[in-house]
């Protein structure tokens, strides 16, 4: 049960630094981006995004914010791990009641 929250939080908390990032500036539903916004994304150049194309910055983004948790690269977040990257940020570890 540990593991599963500890996997909630970690996800919310990088899901939450790439959105802020990434929605700013730009309108929502996309309207507001321009052709060559697009052709940037548009990896293979065949004048579409897929869904590979546009979200291949945001999992780059999640893939180096979990080697960065990772300190051991062993490709899991331990319960200390996770404690470290929170003393280190100035977070309060939460105890469980």
């Amino acid at each position: 049960m540990t593991k599963i929250r500890l996997t909630l939080v970690v996800s919310a908390f990088l899901v939450g630094l790439i959105v802020n990032g990434a929605i700013a500036g730009h309108n929502y539903h996309g309207y507001g981006m321009k052709m060559t916004e697009m052709s940037e994304i548009d990896s293979n150049e065949d004048g579409v995004v897929t869904f590979e194309e546009f979200s291949a910055p945001t999992v780059d983004k999640l893939k180096s914010g979990f080697r960065m948790l990772d300190t051991n690269g062993d490709k899991m977040i331990s319960g200390e791990e996770w404690d470290e990257f929170l003393k280190i940020h100035r977070f309060e570890k939460r105890s469980d009641s």
